[in-house]
Formats: structure tokens, C-alpha cells, sequence
């Protein structure tokens, strides 16, 4: 069900308004907004908008503890999967002390971040120059400029399509005093020195740049190439060893891993307070809080109110407002609210579908999946991952699911499909096998009409829900128009199959349902031959029915795959015998083939499930859009906080 709202308007005192927002945050039941959103009132008193220099602040910090995390987080140590969460109180969360002490934290992990950086620059441009002599290192000369009164000496790189012979006989083609040599080459370039006479050093280099040459200088080296590659091989080590030094540096500073936590968290909740009061109104002495409140929360509103001086006063929600939506169901119910969060969240004004989807879905899954094993993991890994994660509606629904497999499973006679009858007869020489209520490979046609029969029970309830939608906001005929006449349809043709006297009703249902379509489906044109030709037309929506029941064949055929897969698995395993290598092959295949067979079709029966209930379920009532309801409350990360402790 969708939990009724009420506007709530607070008048209270300004120096009272921090300490408030923060009770009400504890609370956690109240979605603070604009009040000029939810009423006009107050909006000509004066009343204006808290500016929001402290809220950068806040968040200025809370980046630079968020980054130097990050950046400490492959040091800090990780605790235990299933080790409980730091338990703090709500004043920790603001101590200004720890506030200023993880700041100093971050100013030495960003100097240190800075050295760093600059290490692993002058790294960087080492290793280039390394990279970059390597090509040259059968030349031994300096690299510093050669020259002579008479000669020059220039190394350059030509693209490796070029020749030596080419280059040279171009040069003796102009009569030029020059020479070229082959340092080495690799499949793009040949690394070259170019020796020439001053008088045809320039036409030499004009030259071998027509066939691609190009210039390289080494203007800051001195040695000779193994020289430089020597000398930069010692400073690599250098900077290696100094890098490390800073890795070290960053170890001892993720010994305050446990303070940045507590202070990411502290601003994050200092932030959100900041957020809620600048959706305040204030003057220089008052304040102003609105906001939407769950009506059965009222009293635990109203225990922390009575702290303070304050006036406050509830407004009902008029038609035109769209209220936040919280959805309240029972234990079994709340999981399935995960698969109609994923599509969209029911309208305010609208029905929860959760309490009459999620039978549907613990059955079709359950069908769908149809492995006693399956479901055995599957409910396991579901609500220990649900215990772990606090609650999460995911896994949760998971392990629901996981039961319904089981059940399924053992009505099918499916235990990691035929895995005990192979065991017991291969390792054993013993036959085994579970009984089965209904075998999926003989009675395939029973579980077809299971499923169509199952189809069109869920079609049929969300029809019914539609009128329920149209009776209780008071348009009952429309319900029977749209409806009740659709039903008689509907209900009346299969049973004209059955013959007799149950035939003979069925025909007059199904002749009274297609009367009344056809009288009324076509009432909102004004011309009357419209009116009843668009009643004819409507009939053909039956097609629609029709093809909406046949897609339930996909719970057969995906209980069907399940098993066939898990038996060809466990026949695979079984062939190499009663050995020892048969057992260790049979293991091996076993674990690989029934993993991968369940990630699979849990897949596949989550996705089918959830279609079945987005098109077929929802598309015959459901109206989406909803807003979630979003309160004020305690958001941490890393740390748990005692609401009972006073503030």
C-alpha cells in the first residue's frame, strides 16, 4: 500500500533551527521542502532563503577527504567482510577537533601527492630519453655537436621504405661531399648520421629531408649514447627508491584511515542538514520548515517538537498534489517493492501493485528456475547477502525466490537436475531417484496449461485491480464497461469448449460480454454510427488477451532448458566412470557446468519474471511516475550512529 502524506508546516525560532533539523534528521520521517511548494503562506512575511557559503564550505572539505580516501584506500587495511560497522554518536559526527586533525591529514597526503607527482614526471621524461637513445646505441661518439673546421655531423631518422643505396647514390648524383651511415633500423625507421663537408652539409640535409628525413637532437646530452642509457639507469633507480619512500610515507598516514571515515561521514551529514535548512524561509528571529510527513508518523513528529517553541499545523494534500511515495507491505511483500522500484514507482494518487505481484512472481520464478539445488543456493546466497547488505530488497526477494524453486524443484524431481540418480549409479551401482510429481519432459502439454492457466489467473487480477481503480474513484460503470463486460467475454468463450450445459453458459456469457463492447466501448464518440463501429472494432482487442496469455509458454519453456541443461551436465560428468579420475572429472564438470546453468537461467527467469509483470501484469493498470519519498536522515557510509544518544 502507498502510505498516506500530509503537509507539515513548522514556525520556530531561528536559534532553535539547527538543533531541530538535527532531531528531525534522527527521526527520519520527514521530507523537508520549500514551504512556498507546498503553500503560499508566509511567502509576503518577510520570510527569505538562507544563503549557502557554509554549504561550500562543507563541501569543499568534504572533496578533500573524499580524495585523500582515494588515495589512502590501497593502504588502509580492509577489515572483514562481516565485521560490523564502526558505532559512533551523533555528536563525533561534528567534532570540530577531528574535523581540523583529518585536514592536516589531507595537507600532508597532497604534499606528499605533489612530490610524488613530480618524481614520477622526472620518471617519465628519463624513460623517454632512455626509449629514445636505445635506436642509437651503436653510435660512439659525443652526442654534444661534432664538428670541424670543415665538416659537420647531424644524426637524423628516415621512414624504413628508403634505401641506404638510394640516399647515397642521390648524394653522388649531385656531386655532393658527403656520406650517410646506418646506426640501425627497425620496420619504420632508419636511424642515420649524416657526415658532409660544410659546403654541402645544407644540400645534403635539403636532400634527405625530400626523402622524409627528419632532425634529432640530443641538445642536453654530453656522453656518449652508453654513457647516457648508464646514467639513466642509475637515476631510474634513484627516483624508484625515492618513490617508494613516498609509498611508505603514504602507509603511516593510512593510520588515520579510521578519522577520515569518521569525518567523510560528519560532513556528508552536515551537509544534507545545511541542504534542508537553506529549503528553509527564515527573518532575522524566525524560521520556517515544510515539508511532507507520513501521516502515521505524526506522533513521533510531534515527541520532538514539543522540545521547542514552536507552532506547527498539518494541511491535507489537495487533489492536483502529487504526494512522495513510500510503500508500506508485509514482510514477504516488501522485497518484491525492488521490481516495481526498477520499472517505475506507483502515482501517489495511484494502487500498489507489490501485495498482488508479488505471489505472481515467487511462483513464475519458482517455476521458471524449477531446481531443487538452484533454489537451495539461491535462498542462501539471498538472505545471508540480504543480512549482510542491511536489509537489501534484492537479495531478499532472492532467497524467496530461491524457496519457491526449491518447491518447484522437488514437484519436477530436479536436484541439480538428475545429479543423485548419476551419482548413485555411477560411483554406487545403485539406483536413486527422487520421485516426480510431474516429469517437465513427458507431461510437457500439463505444465503448458499450467502456465497458460496461471496466465490468465494474473491477467485476469490485474483487470480486476483496474476496476477496483475505477470503483473507488466512483466510476463504477466504466469498471463494467471496461471490465466486467470483458470478463464475460473472456470467461465464456473457453468454457463454450467444454460442451453441455457448462458450454451453454459459457456461450450466453460470452454473447452477453460481446453485446455489452460493442454497446459501449464506442461511447465517448458523438456520432452515433462512430459510437457503435467503434464497439465492433474493440472486440478485436481480444487478439490482444489472447497473445498476452500465450507469452506465459515462457515459464514451461525456461523450466524446461533449466533441467535439460543440469541432466546434460551431470552426463558429461558421469562419462569417464568410477575412478578416480572419473570423480575428480565428474567434480570439475559438476561445479563449471551447474554454476554457469544457474547464473544463466536465475538470469533468465529474473528477467522473464519481471517482463511478464512490466507488460503483461502492469500494462492493464499501472500508472507510474511516482516521486520517492526522500527524508532527512542520518546518510554514513562507514560508520553506524546511536540515534538514542541525546544531541
Amino acid at each position: 500500500m502507498i502510505e498516506k502524506m500530509e503537509k507539515l508546516f513548522i514556525y520556530g525560532l531561528s536559534q532553535d533551527t539547527a538543533s531541530l533539523v538535527k532531531e528531525l534528521m534522527k527521526c527520519g520521517c520527514l521530507e523537508i521542502t520549500d514551504p512556498r511548494l507546498l503553500d503560499e503562506k508566509g511567502v509576503d512575511l518577510g520570510l527569505t532563503e538562507k544563503g549557502s557559503s557554509e554549504l561550500y564550505q562543507i563541501e569543499q572539505n568534504y572533496s578533500r577527504i573524499s580524495a585523500t580516501l582515494n588515495t589512502l584506500a590501497p593502504h588502509i587495511p580492509s577489515k572483514s567482510f562481516f565485521a560490523p560497522a564502526r558505532e559512533i554518536s551523533f555528536n563525533q559526527l561534528e567534532d570540530k577537533g577531528s574535523l581540523d586533525e583529518a585536514l592536516g591529514v589531507c595537507d600532508m597526503v597532497e604534499a606528499v601527492q605533489k612530490e610524488l607527482a613530480d618524481l614520477k614526471s622526472q620518471q617519465g621524461r628519463i624513460v623517454f630519453v632512455k626509449d629514445s637513445l636505445k635506436p642509437w646505441l651503436k653510435y660512439d661518439l659525443p652526442l654534444k655537436d661534432i664538428a670541424t673546421k670543415t665538416s659537420k655531423i647531424q644524426l637524423m631518422t628516415v621512414p624504413a621504405v628508403i634505401t641506404m643505396e638510394e640516399m647515397n647514390s642521390a648524394m653522388s648524383a649531385e656531386n655532393l661531399v658527403a656520406l650517410v651511415e646506418e646506426i640501425s633500423v627497425d620496420k619504420d625507421m632508419h636511424y642515420i648520421a649524416l657526415l658532409a663537408h660544410e659546403t654541402s652539409f645544407t644540400a645534403s640535409e635539403d636532400l634527405l629531408r625530400q626523402f622524409g628525413a627528419s632532425r634529432i637532437s640530443f641538445s642536453d646530452l654530453t656522453g656518449t649514447v652508453s654513457e647516457e642509457l648508464a646514467n639513466c639507469k642509475v637515476s631510474l633507480k634513484e627516483l624508484s627508491a625515492q618513490i617508494k619512500q613516498k609509498e611508505i610515507a603514504f602507509e603511516k598516514l593510512a593510520d588515520h584511515g579510521d578519522l577520515l571515515k569518521l569525518v567523510h561521514d560528519g560532513l556528508n551529514v552536515q551537509a544534507d542538514c545545511e541542504k534542508a535548512s537553506q529549503q528553509m524561509l527564515h527573518t532575522s528571529a524566525t524560521s520556517v520548515i515544510g515539508g511532507w510527513i507520513p501521516v502515521n508518523k505524526k506522533a513521533d513528529i510531534e515527541a520532538i517538537l514539543k522540545k521547542y517553541i514552536c507552532y506547527y499545523e498539518y494541511l491535507a494534500p489537495e487533489n492536483i498534489d502529487e504526494t512522495p511515495v513510500l510503500l508500506k507491505n508485509n514482510k514477504f511483500v516488501q522485497p518484491f517493492e525492488c521490481v516495481t522500484e526498477m520499472y517505475s514507482l506507483p502515482a501517489s494518487t495511484g494502487y500498489d501493485p507489490n501485495a498482488a505481484m508479488a505471489p505472481f512472481f515467487f511462483v513464475f520464478f519458482g517455476m521458471m528456475l524449477s531446481d531443487a539445488g538452484y533454489g537451495l543456493l539461491l535462498m542462501i546466497g539471498g538472505f545471508v547477502g540480504a543480512k549482510l547488505l542491511k536489509g537489501n530488497k534484492l537479495l531478499k526477494m532472492l532467497g524467496y525466490c530461491g524457496i519457491s524453486t526449491i518447491i518447484w524443484g522437488f514437484v519436477y524431481g530436479s536436484f541439480f537436475g538428475d545429479a543423485l540418480t548419476q551419482i548413485s549409479r555411477t560411483f554406487f551401482d545403485v539406483d536413486f531417484a527422487l520421485p516426480i510429481f510431474i516429469d517437465p519432459q513427458k507431461d510437457t502439454m500439463v505444465i503448458l496449461v499450467m502456465s497458460f492457466a496461471m496466465g490468465a489467473i494474473h491477467l485476469f487480477t490485474g483487470m480486476g485491480i483496474k476496476a477496483y481503480i475505477m470503483i473507488k474513484r466512483g466510476h463504477p460503470w466504466q469498471a463494467l464497461f471496461d471490465v466486467g463486460f470483458w470478463y464475460f467475454l473472456l470467461i465464456g468463450l473457453p468454457l463454450t469448449l467444454v460442451g453441455g450445459v457448462v458450454g451453454q453458459v459459457g456461450m450466453y456469457f460470452a454473447i452477453a460480454g460481446a453485446i455489452g463492447l460493442v454497446l459501449t466501448q464506442g461511447r465517448d464518440k458523438k456520432n452515433i454510427v462512430m459510437k457503435f463501429l467503434g464497439g465492433v472494432i474493440s472486440l478485436y482487442g481480444i487478439t490482444g488477451y489472447f497473445s498476452d496469455v500465450l507469452s506465459y509458454s515462457r515459464i514451461m519453456a525456461l523450466g524446461l532448458a533449466t533441467g535439460v541443461i543440469a541432466t546434460v551436465v551431470n552426463t558429461m560428468g558421469a562419462m569417464v566412470g568410477n575412478s578416480f579420475i572419473g570423480v575428480i572429472v565428474f567434480v570439475m564438470v559438476f561445479i563449471f557446468g551447474h554454476t554457469l546453468n544457474l547464473a544463466i537461467n536465475a538470469l533468465g527467469s529474473y528477467v522473464h519474471t519481471s517482463r511478464l509483470q512490466y507488460v503483461e501484469f502492469f500494462g492493464k493498470f499501472f500508472e507510474g511516475g511516482g516521486k520517492a519519498f526522500n527524508p532527512l536522515k542520518i546518510n554514513t557510509q562507514y560508520v553506524n550512529v546511536n540515534k538514542q544518544e541525546d544531541i
